[in-house]
């Protein structure tokens, strides 16, 4: 390999290592995570560069925080109505695997991920219980409650429903609970040109805000 081929290389090696440091400042640093991130191709001096797709959840976290679960004392209930009272968090999902929950019992870890319950649930200070239900690949737990028709609730993928991280929503006066995403919640704008704009600009909580006014 000659003098100008190794510094092609180094060059490449800087340009790839770039692209990847953009890439994950763009994912960790934006409050809406998209679902997929397809492949780009950036043209360069030395050569076109293509990047892979990345496949991320889509969830919402205040202030554009990294989603992370607390510790609380949960109650897990499993598939056999058995109950399991653990001090624990939700290991949120990834691109590849579902949110679990682990506890310990005589000294062997036990992990179960939402299929496995019926649902989990924590008692917070003032007795309130925060269920949360198995949906798709996460818990669901409710943020909302909304006492008129027509109304949007939002659902976190962790108990901290103070400092939510809303991945899915409800209309109130339905049963079925959906992903939030742009595709999802654009039917039900159409007659509040408001909410219409927000969710084209992928403002998707303030359009919930808005519909909920």
């Amino acid at each position: 390999m000659n003098k100008l081929d190794l510094q092609l290389n180094k060059m490449m090696h800087v340009i790839m290592s770039a692209i990847s440091f953009f890439l994950f400042t763009l994912l960790t640093s934006t409050q809406a995570f998209a679902q997929f991130l397809p492949p780009t191709t950036i043209r360069t001096p030395y050569g076109n560069v293509t990047t892979p797709g990345h496949y991320m959840p889509r969830f919402y976290s205040s202030f554009g925080k990294k989603p992370v679960s607390s510790r609380y004392e949960f109650y897990i209930v499993l598939k056999n109505d058995s109950t399991v009272v653990s001090k624990t968090k939700i290991k949120l999902r990834t691109a590849t695997k579902p949110s679990e929950i682990s506890w310990k019992e005589k000294g062997k870890k036990y992990t179960v991920t939402p299929d496995q319950t019926k649902e989990i649930y924590r008692i917070d200070v003032k007795k309130n219980k925060i269920r949360g239900i198995p949906q798709d690949s996460c818990w669901l737990f409710l943020v909302d409650t909304v006492k008129y028709q027509k109304k949007f609730r939002r659902y976190s993928m962790t108990a901290d429903i103070n400092d939510p991280t809303i991945s899915h929503f409800k209309i109130d006066n339905t049963n079925e609970i959906l992903p939030l995403q742009i595709s999802t919640l654009e039917p039900y704008v159409q007659e509040n040109e408001k909410a219409k704009k927000l969710v084209l600009k992928n403002k998707l909580l303030k359009a919930i805000e808005e519909l909920n006014r």
